[in-house]
């Protein structure tokens, strides 16, 4: 897993010590691409950052980020993912008091809002879309009540509370993943008590 910290990679794109080793550890060479690519980020557009350079500014081969990653999207997938599992939520906080459940969230882009806005100004807001599903259905969606696995492929259908849990969390997300886009272009002004509240009250 990425570390949810401040990155610090190589600002010379000189080969570090520390990369040469052969036992070096797999995550530490995750959290340098990821930090690479945000540091890049920071001084040209998202499109015109190639995977080279990526891996140059990381100190690794090219060969070794399609080792981790698939694309540089997929980094920032993985990055969000992180911050997003930082924010401890559970299916019960969700369903009996969900500012408990959404204040994390928050709180979590919050404390990283520099490199927040750094995603939203590169146009890569959709990803947190992906990354509110993840957070939602891993705390909750996913142990739903009436939610029942039926025939060979394991496909999922529900009825009665569980279809209606269901449609509620979609409605959610959408309306928070909206108030995240225009918190982003407010530039984060509002801290992350008044977003839950705002969240709380739709």
């Amino acid at each position: 897993m990425i570390p949810v910290r401040n990155y610090i990679c190589n600002s010379k794109q000189e080969v570090p010590f520390f990369m040469r080793r052969k036992d070096l550890d797999e995550d530490r060479i995750r959290e340098c691409l990821t930090g690479a690519l945000l540091q890049l980020m920071k001084e040209k557009e998202f499109g015109a950052v190639s995977v080279g350079e990526i891996a140059e500014r990381a100190g690794v081969h090219r060969a070794t980020f399609y080792r981790h990653f698939r694309s540089k999207e997929d980094v920032l997938r993985a990055f969000l993912s992180q911050i997003f599992k930082g924010a401890a939520g559970n299916r019960e906080m969700l369903q009996k008091d969900f500012s408990s459940f959404i204040m994390p969230v928050f709180q979590a882009l919050y404390d990283k809002r520099e490199l927040i806005l750094l995603l939203h100004r590169a146009g890569l807001s959709g990803l947190f879309m992906d990354a509110l599903k993840d957070y939602f259905d891993s705390n909750g969606q996913r142990e739903a009540p009436g939610r029942e696995k039926t025939g060979a492929d394991g496909r999922e259908k529900n009825s009665g509370a569980g279809l209606l849990e269901e449609y509620r969390t979609a409605y959610r997300i959408g309306g928070i993943y909206s108030c995240l886009l225009l918190w982003f272009s407010h530039g984060m002004a509002e801290t992350p008590e008044e977003m839950t509240r705002i969240a709380a009250s739709m």
